[in-house]
Order: C-alpha cells, then structure tokens, then sequence
C-alpha cells in the first residue's frame, strides 16, 4: 500500500472540521469510504467531533501549540485496495508562511512526494480571506512580501503557489496515472441558491480567478472541484437550524456539492472528495 493523500490550505480553510466530520463517515462506513483500520491515535479527530456534536467548531489549528498529526487508512470494499490518508498537522498559518519563504519543512516535502493526490482547501467568507487589489499586484506582492511585511498575502495567490508546490512534488498513480487534485469549497452551504446552481467552480472563477484559471492550465495533476458543508447548514447565525442540529446530532449531516448533468447536487456522502482523489 503505497499511496497517501495529503490535505493542504490556509489559515480558517475547513481542513480541522473536515477531519472531524470525515472521521465519523468513515468510522460509520456509510459513504464511498469506510475505515480498514482503527488509526493507532485518534484523540486529535474525537476532540474536534465533540466540538461539532456540541453545535461548534473546532478552534482553528493557528491557535493551538499542541502538534497533532492524524493519518488512517481507508478502503472502498472490505478486501479492495487500501490508501493511507495522512493528515499533517501543519497548520494553514505555516501553509502560508511555507508559501512566502518558498520552502516547506524537509518532513513534510519528504511527506507530498510519497503522495500521489491531494485536498486543497478554500473557505466562503473566512475573515482571514486577503483580497489583491488586481492580478499584476498580487504577482508582485508574491515577489516582494517578506519579514513582519508578509501579512498582506493575497490568499488567491498562496493558493496559486500551494498548486505549484503539488505539481513539483506529488508522485505519478500507480500505473501512471497523473496524481489527482480535489479542490474542496468549504462552507458551501452559506451561498444562496442562486451560486449553489452556478457551482463552485464559478464560484472560484469569480472570487478567485487566479486560482481559476491556474486550475484550468494545469497539465500535471487531474483536478475535481467538490462544494463542502461539514454540518449541512449556518450553525452560528441560523438558530433554526441550530436546534434542529442539536437535536438530530452530527451523524447524517453534511454534504458535499457534485456536479450533475449541466447543474450541481448535494451528495450526503462528505468521503467523496478523498475518494474521488485516492482512486478508490
């Protein structure tokens, strides 16, 4: 078993929350995925479900000292092929850091090149959401930015950069196939009905059309674009929906944004997006 899929993005991006909710899908075996093995430790993913059981988030990993690295191995049928999900504890902070010093720690660049898929993470309306002030100025601010300056990295521009790093290092599939890319737009489900149609690859072309159109360039890695709601609705501002939450309990909630037909659905199933990218 040698294939591994690594998740990367910046700081408020969903990564920590998603584990959380994938955790429990897998473990349930209800999705595409289910889990071969029982992870060796598991206190890192039961913590941030017991924040979501609760009607919260977990706090976002910037703020925590603790390093809490998680991996486990999934399956697709109960005797089929295996794939190892590592997920560094590298948080979106050092990502973006990592970015701006064009160098990741030798760990973890040793960790991408034994990979041969990845989940890139983007959050709708993050406040730690940093907005260029056109296309050449963010090429510009990359060029430039450094030391206590760095603070105004444009996040569609770290993005670009953590697609570059993916390109250079992850591994060709078995039999040669290119290394696959799911992009994953979390908190979907604050679009309205309107964008939720359009689907999140408009989304992104609109929000962010470098990453867009570096997407659509991209001859080295097979991408998919997924949509993604870890809990299936507005925890903090809908209070409806809130109660409701608390009162069904995590298992059943979430979903994930598939394309269907010209339009897009909600698929239940939150493995697809690991799915989709580990071929299983």
């Amino acid at each position: 078993m040698s294939r591994s899929i690594i998740l990367l993005g910046g700081p408020d991006s969903g990564k920590t929350n998603y584990i959380g909710r994938l955790w429990r899908a897998l473990d349930d075996g209800t999705g595409a995925l289910h889990a071969a093995e029982q992870p060796e430790d598991i206190k890192f993913v039961l913590e941030v479900t017991d924040h979501l059981f609760q009607g919260g988030f977990a706090p976002r990993s910037e703020h925590s000292d603790a390093r809490r690295d998680f991996e486990v191995v999934v399956a697709a049928t109960k005797d089929g092929p295996q794939s190892r999900v590592i997920v560094p504890d590298i948080s979106g902070e050092l990502w973006r850091k990592a970015v701006i010093d064009s160098e990741i720690d030798p760990d973890w660049m040793s960790e991408l090149q034994r990979a041969d898929a990845a989940l890139l993470f983007v959050r709708v309306g993050s406040d730690q959401d940093v907005r260029p002030l056109d296309w050449v100025t963010s090429r510009k601010m990359l060029e430039k930015l450094g030391g206590e300056e760095d603070q105004g990295l444009p996040t569609q521009v770290m993005l670009c950069e953590l697609i570059r790093f993916l390109e250079d290092s992850l591994a060709d599939r078995e039999g040669g196939g290119l290394p696959r890319l799911s992009v994953v737009v979390t908190a979907w489900d604050l679009v309205d009905a309107g964008k939720f149609e359009q689907g999140p690859v408009a989304y992104l072309e609109r929000e962010y059309p470098l990453v867009a159109g570096r997407l659509a360039d991209l001859e080295n890695l097979d991408v998919q674009i997924f949509g993604l709601s870890v809990v299936g609705g507005d925890l903090k501002h809908d209070a409806d929906y809130r109660e409701a939450f608390l009162e069904a309990g995590l298992d059943g909630q979430g979903w994930v944004a598939v394309r269907d037909g010209d339009g897009w659905r909600k698929d239940p199933d939150v493995t697809l997006p690991i799915a989709w990218a580990v071929g299983l």
